[in-house]
């Protein structure tokens, strides 16, 4: 009789979804602290997607970044009195999807600090450049068709990129570190499982 072939994933951790929870529902919540007392464009929910999918698979990934992402939309759109130019951004929803995949394909199972923060950076740049191709796409501004057109608004998104590459890096470094210190010392069912293709411990 041929033994089971392993899983992919580990089945689902309660440590792995209460961090993920609770980082994701923090940042969703941002929106009701007035403007002037939180972080400028600061926020996780990248880090949350690329973290809890490579612990427990693309989907748990996506929809706690995707759904908490949501959620902080709706909250700051009711904070402005429901203006329309707070409605929530499809191009950038749809854009965080990208770190559950990364997490998903490059981070999955790792313990190699260097990999992680190598996702969360090739994560972030990617989203960078998808939200600011579909803003001069979609002529947020009027930014003119041309290759010129582009990086001006590519070079504009910078100072507003900032914050959220911040985020990414400092949230993304503080969820690994934790999950490996709670699955350490205080929740060793939690450890996680190195695929057999990896070595890097």
């Amino acid at each position: 009789m041929t033994e089971p072939a392993p899983k992919l994933y580990p089945p689902p951790h309660p440590i792995t979804l209460a961090l993920g929870l609770f980082l994701g529902l923090g940042c969703a919540v941002l929106p009701l602290i007035p403007e002037p007392y939180r972080a400028y464009n600061f926020a996780a929910f990248g880090a949350v997607g690329l973290f809890v999918a490579s612990r427990m698979g693309l989907i748990p990934g996506l929809m706690l970044a995707l759904g908490s992402k949501l959620l902080s939309d709706v909250l700051n759109y009711a904070a402005h009195d429901f203006q329309d130019d707070y409605l929530p951004m499809a191009s950038i929803v749809a854009s965080l999807a990208v770190y559950p995949v990364v997490g998903s394909a490059l981070v999955r199972r790792t313990h190699n600090p260097l990999r992680i923060a190598g996702g969360a950076v090739f994560a972030s740049v990617l989203f960078f450049l998808l939200t600011n191709f579909a803003s001069w796409l979609n002529q947020a501004l009027p930014y003119p068709y041309t290759v010129a057109g582009l990086l001006d608004c590519y070079g504009q998104g910078i100072p507003f990129y900032r914050g959220t590459f911040f985020g990414d890096l400092v949230c993304t470094g503080s969820l690994f570190a934790a999950h490996a210190v709670l699955a350490r010392y205080y929740f060793p069912a939690e450890r996680t499982a190195m695929l057999p293709v990896e070595n890097d411990r």
